[in-house]
């Protein structure tokens, strides 16, 4: 298994090995990889809360891929523990590879989606419905903790959205506030929030909803920003939304 950051600093921090899962804070667990061409990070994430597993965006279908998440997630849980499938958008790079991983996780597993594309994601053929999440409603857990799900519409689709677990402080952005840096590493280094911004933003359908989905982030308080790709931000935090306002009203 992956190791604890928790209480390490920024600049302490060890490169990490991506060939392993990685301990993001205690219950949460970096299980992607890196895009070979571009060594990009795509982010799927596994949330442990006592036995029970929370599977966020799994990621692609392509074999060698799915290989390396599914292998990831076994090294942290057995797959029957798996309860619960989150899926903030439905670009097939996030979930194609929703259907394999709902048949290890058995016929209870139980699968979310942003409610405007719960209907499409049901075409990648999984066997359970498909739960269709509206804004600020919330997946319970066993224990009683509550997962929320923020729409961020339009961004970068009709129907996509953020998660938030309010135990850790973890905010999954979805396409939000994904950074680059030269050489890939888990966690954001200082300053990287001044590098450019990626070039998506400025394709963004509407600067208002882009601007409205970091007002939602920033009234979470979140400790820490998982994204879709790219490192995962967990300090200057409110750098890197001054940053990404200031690009989009640029």
């Amino acid at each position: 298994m992956g190791e604890s950051t928790a209480s390490i600093s920024l600049v302490e921090r060890k490169k990490y090995d991506d060939k392993l899962a990685h301990q993001v804070v205690p219950g949460i667990w970096w299980i992607g990889y890196l895009e070979p061409e571009s060594q990009t990070s795509h982010n799927p994430y596994l949330l442990v809360d006592n036995s029970e597993g929370v599977l966020i965006n799994p990621g692609s279908r392509v074999d060698d891929l799915y290989r390396i998440v599914r292998d990831k997630a076994s090294s942290v849980i057995n797959p029957i523990q798996i309860q619960h499938i989150v899926v903030l958008h439905h670009d097939p790079e996030r979930c194609a590879s929703l259907p394999l991983f709902a048949k290890a996780a058995g016929r209870n597993v139980r699968i979310y989606a942003p409610s405007k594309i719960a209907r499409s994601i049901r075409h990648y053929g999984c066997k359970q419905p498909v739960i269709s999440l509206g804004d600020g409603e919330n997946i319970i857990l066993k224990s009683g903790r509550s997962l929320t799900y923020h729409d961020t519409p339009n961004l970068s689709c009709a129907g996509s959205g953020i998660l938030y677990d309010s135990v850790t402080g973890t905010c999954f952005s979805g396409n939000l506030l994904d950074c680059q840096i030269k050489e890939w590493n888990l966690f954001a280094p200082p300053n990287a929030w001044d590098a450019p911004a990626p070039a998506k933003l400025e394709e963004k359908v509407s600067k208002k909803a882009f601007l409205l989905a970091l007002n939602k982030i920033e009234r979470l308080s979140p400790e820490r920003i998982c994204p879709h790709c790219g490192p995962i931000i967990e300090e200057e935090i409110e750098n890197y939304l001054t940053a990404a306002r200031n690009h989009a009203a640029g």
